[in-house]
């Protein structure tokens, strides 16, 4: 069986209120929240498949490489 191909999306993180969320301007109106990095990461990934048509898996598989950052997400020293 051929593997499908795969694709990067750059994802524009801010951080608000202690918790995150992410867009994905390549996908205008797909977008994702957690309280974690991680729990960003996992709905962010079930968010792209969903919006590219697909069914959301149990558990979500993928691999977040590379986040693009907006400065409002790095948290700043007291």
């Amino acid at each position: 069986m051929m593997e499908a191909p795969t694709r990067t999306y750059q994802a524009v993180v801010h951080h608000e209120d202690g918790s995150y969320w992410a867009e994905v301007p390549e996908l205008p109106g797909c977008f994702a929240a957690g309280d974690t990095l991680d729990e960003l990461k996992e709905s962010l990934i079930e968010a792209i498949v969903l919006y590219l048509g697909g069914e959301p898996p149990e558990r979500p598989e993928g691999e977040v490489e590379e986040l693009t950052v907006a400065t409002s997400a790095i948290p700043q020293p007291a």
